[in-house]
């Protein structure tokens, strides 16, 4: 009872102090408006911003369909909650979280997707109003898929007389993460490199540039996609290139018979051929190049007026055929030429370089001779000018005592002209008597 007392007289003597009726009223006025706050309006909004935005797929119908989110144009929202004032009242923008509601995506697109606002703080409010209401999200399926790396290296100048071989990277190829519809348009993947430098041989250069193109050749931004770090080593491999005239063999050709005359009518469906080869000397002292397999040549007497003879082009291992050729085919322009026959007999055959051992008789009393030539130098010949020459350099003692033999056949008084087919002389051979002193 003292004690009441003595509260009664301290509060009545605060009272009659002037600044302690001041905090006090103050007092009582915050306690008015605290109460009248939580018992009359307990609810009130509050308004929240740059709150993050977040897509989240678990248990969503986009999950179950494999697909993720590629992108989202809204990142922050501003939001106004209700709820209760003393718990709505402790929250910050750290306690929030907004969201996009995932409905029905089932498939890879852009769907425009509701925006909400959640907490981790148990707290219950209601959504009033957010801003903005909406985000475009698009889904795709991610994938990985490896593509061929193409080696680019524009300022890399390669010295005369070489060219490259088959240019290689060191790893071949590379493998992309990314949305499907983005890889979709990756048409090729290039290695660059813009070293400069002048080489005359083999030569390796490491580049970690990579460059996307689409289909129509534009750059694809990489942006969204998992591309790894990847040091390539480009292979340059040179060869020695040598352009060649090509050449061709005519056998059985009498000394005086103009060869170049007739070549110049003998026209090749190719003119040269390019070789390379890694090694340098392999080309080094070659000038020509002759058609056809090893030993394949051309006899005068095969050339017809409608001559023509195909030849399989054949390099030896090591050379790269850089024209693709495969044949070549030599034809004779015939323009003013014509065939005649001619027959000569016995005298126009003469035997030479025969063995002193051996007797030999020519049996064949005539021939027919189809000589080719100019007009008119056909028109000046006779039988009496046509040579029939039968060499018996080769002649061997074992051979039957009848045999042929092939001659060689040659004009007088022209260089431009020859014989057609083949032709034989029969000969018999007898061996002498030793001489007997």
């Amino acid at each position: 009872m003292n004690k009441l007392q003595e509260i009664k007289k301290w509060l009545n003597q605060v009272g009659q102090s002037r600044p302690a009726t001041i905090i006090l009223s103050v007092f009582f006025a915050i306690l008015i408006w605290f109460t009248v706050s939580v018992i009359v309006y307990p609810t009130t909004p509050v308004t929240f911003y740059h709150i993050p935005v977040v897509v989240e797929l678990k248990g969503t119908s986009a999950e179950k369909s494999g697909l993720s989110m590629v992108s989202c144009d809204v990142e922050t929202v501003d939001v106004q909650l209700v709820g209760d004032r003393s718990e709505v009242g402790i929250l910050t923008e750290k306690d929030l979280v907004a969201y996009a509601v995932i409905q029905d995506v089932t498939t890879s697109g852009e769907y425009k997707l509701s925006l909400t606002v959640k907490s981790d703080q148990n707290v219950d409010f209601e959504v009033n109003e957010i801003s903005p209401a909406t985000a475009s999200v698009t889904f795709d399926k991610i994938e990985t898929r490896e593509f061929e790396v193409t080696p680019s290296f524009p300022n890399i100048k390669i010295t005369a007389g070489h060219t490259m071989d088959t240019v290689t990277c060191d790893p071949p190829t590379i493998e992309i993460k990314g949305p499907s519809a983005q890889l979709d348009k990756i048409k090729s993947v290039v290695v660059s490199s813009d070293k400069q430098e002048e080489i005359d041989s083999s030569y390796s250069l490491y580049s970690d540039e990579m460059i996307l193109y689409t289909a129509d050749g534009s750059m694809l931004d990489p942006d969204g996609l998992e591309i790894p770090d990847v040091d390539f080593l480009i292979n340059i491999p040179l060869l020695t290139q040598k352009t060649l005239d090509l050449s061709y063999e005519i056998r059985n050709v009498p000394s005086k018979f103009d060869i170049a005359w007739l070549r110049d009518r003998l026209k090749l469906s190719a003119e040269t051929i390019t070789l390379a080869s890694p090694n340098n000397a392999a080309l080094e002292n070659q000038e020509t190049f002759n058609i056809g397999n090893i030993g394949e040549f051309i006899k005068l007497e095969d050339i017809g007026l409608t001559f023509s003879k195909t030849f399989d082009v054949s390099v030896s291992e090591g050379i790269i055929n850089k024209s693709g050729l495969q044949d070549v085919t030599l034809t004779l322009d015939a323009e003013g030429l014509e065939k005649r026959d001619f027959v000569v007999g016995n005298d126009n055959i003469t035997i030479v370089n025969a063995p002193s051992t051996f007797d030999f008789e020519v049996i064949t009393q005539n021939m027919t001779i189809t000589v080719i030539g100019p007009a008119e130098e056909l028109e000046k010949l006779s039988a009496k000018d046509i040579a029939v020459t039968v060499d018996l350099f080769n002649y061997n003692a074992g051979q039957a005592s009848s045999f042929s033999e092939a001659p060689l056949i040659s004009f007088m008084g022209s260089d431009k002209l020859w014989a057609y087919g083949a032709y034989n002389v029969a000969i018999d051979c007898t061996e002498k008597e030793p001489n007997e002193d």
